[in-house]
């Protein structure tokens, strides 16, 4: 109750959206937003979703969140000639718009994320070099480090301010 946690979707699974029947996708949806509103209430039913790697977008997904009132979606995993030209155009923020839907009643507010995957280095900023840096999985050399030779390091309020 006092903000910690934060859900995104909410569903029990993240389904393959581009190969899953509708109904499949609401009934774990559902699913997992029942299991959340008897966990922990009404109050933290999501209402942003979250589709990282779905192996594939469909509109089915867009037009089913807004079904279920999500004001908006990020979704990550486009390919990179895609999400290079909505970058250019500076189109990475859309209303994603169903074919049918000629009045935008059912248009859903969607982000695509401007980097080239979803691991730290290529998540937090237009630098992969310092991202990394920030990395936790990195310090003491994990994974191999950085490999723009740059030390991952703690974070501190100090080299936050930097």
């Amino acid at each position: 109750n006092d903000g910690q946690l934060e859900f995104v979707t909410g569903g029990w699974v993240q389904p393959d959206e581009a190969n899953t029947q509708r109904y499949a996708i609401e009934i774990q949806l559902q699913e997992g937003h029942d299991w959340l509103r008897q966990t922990f209430g009404d109050h933290v039913i999501p209402k942003f979703a979250w589709s990282i790697d779905p192996f594939g977008y469909s509109p089915t997904m867009a037009d089913i969140l807004k079904d279920y009132g999500f004001q908006g979606m990020l979704i990550q995993r486009v390919h990179y000639a895609v999400k290079k030209e909505l970058a250019q155009r500076k189109h990475l923020e859309f209303n994603w718009r169903q074919t049918y839907d000629d009045t935008g009643d059912h248009d859903i507010f969607t982000h695509v994320m401007p980097f080239y995957s979803y691991d730290v280095p290529h998540t937090c900023g237009p630098d992969p070099s310092v991202c990394c840096q920030f990395d936790f999985a990195r310090i003491n050399n994990g994974y191999g480090g950085c490999p723009w030779h740059k030390p991952a390091e703690r974070i501190t309020h100090s080299n936050v301010a930097r």
